[in-house]
């Protein structure tokens, strides 16, 4: 029987890549295709189109991380659907960087283990998200909340590190590694060598802000334009981004602009109104909602020009030293936390 928290199924795999999307696309086949269907639907191109663009991010994930492209295409087989859509959705974030919609606040306590965001996209992904749980060939240990079919995003790895991630619009050309296969990669990396070495090979074909950071309270927040990426220096008390650019004066819609910058605004004004920094700290900053027109937690609701409603579909704060991922689903602060460990325990 697959485990659950708060109704979300965490799905266990491990083994070679081949063995890991094989396992994964067996357990949540009718998730994943649910998924394609709605994407085919954000989207809004011609099948063709999507599925042209698809190979073209494929030979960069072979390129990059051949035993991601190796997973991706078992877990597609496993779950009898066209690989080519697998891999359209492991570049969804590229195929949208144009699109201009509020979406995650995140943050992480400078010198503590402690950083997480709200995760916030459509609402059918409240019922379709998964955490996955992957052991790979060398007994590496990662727990992520991602979207069935997608091999990499908001998590922490049993060496201590964790990445989470804010989407940056852009109209420059976004043709590199997907932002996912990225953070997956990221998510490999036992010392903060090996987060330069994945940085430095992924170049800058993104429009994406990902934030690292490991147990003893080392972070690295970059953006990326799809041109260049750029470092965000920390502030003194944390790192704190939301959708538009900190780094740049890269422009973004005025509708995004005002909703992101309320969100960051409002999270440093929380941040500097309390005491020592806590997971207890970071969950209430990501369920404030005192801002109802831009609330860091919020409810579902249409967007103009966009199809669909959006909001929180759930919260995320990880304490990287005690390797756990504390999640809440949804977007109500009435709702408690629940603690999932990057290891299993068993009784």
């Amino acid at each position: 029987m697959t485990a659950e928290v708060q109704g979300v199924p965490i799905i266990e795999a491990a083994g070679s890549p081949a063995a890991i999307g094989g396992q994964i696309g067996a357990q949540i086949a009718d998730r994943i295709k649910a998924t394609i269907g709605l994407y085919k639907e954000v989207f809004a191109k011609p099948e063709e189109e999507i599925l042209q663009a698809a190979a073209h991010f494929r030979n960069q994930i072979e390129g990059f991380a051949p035993d991601l492209a190796v997973e991706i295409a078992a877990m597609a087989k496993a779950a009898n659907v066209d690989p080519g859509w697998l891999f359209a959705l492991n570049a969804r974030s590229e195929l949208l960087s144009a699109l201009a919609v509020g979406e995650c606040t995140s943050m992480h306590f400078s010198g503590t283990p402690y950083m997480g965001q709200n995760w916030d996209w459509l609402e059918p992904f409240e019922d379709l998200m998964i955490l996955q749980r992957i052991t790979d060939a060398r007994g590496h240990t990662t727990l992520m909340l991602t979207e069935p079919g997608i091999v990499g995003k908001i998590g922490l790895n049993d060496a201590g590190f964790g990445v989470c991630l804010n989407f940056l619009p852009s109209t420059n050309p976004t043709l590199g590694v997907p932002t996912h296969i990225l953070l997956r990669q990221l998510l490999s990396a036992r010392r903060w060598e090996d987060v330069d070495l994945v940085l430095a090979k992924a170049g800058a074909g993104r429009s994406a802000n990902i934030l690292i950071a490991n147990a003893e309270g080392r972070a690295m927040d970059v953006e990326f334009d799809g041109l260049s990426a750029c470092t965000h220096s920390a502030e003194a008390a944390a790192t704190l981004h939301t959708n538009h650019y900190l780094t740049t004066d890269i422009p973004v819609a005025e509708v995004l602009f005002e909703n992101s910058d309320a969100r960051l605004t409002r999270a440093r004004t929380l941040l500097h109104g309390q005491d020592q920094p806590s997971m207890d700290r970071l969950k209430t900053i990501l369920s404030d909602s005192s801002d109802v027109d831009h609330p860091i937690l919020a409810p579902y609701r249409e967007v103009p020009s966009f199809r669909g409603r959006l909001g929180t579909d759930c919260s995320i704060a990880m304490d990287l030293e005690r390797g756990e991922m504390h999640f809440r689903r949804g977007n109500s602060a009435d709702t408690g936390f629940a603690v999932v460990p990057v290891l299993k325990k068993f009784l």
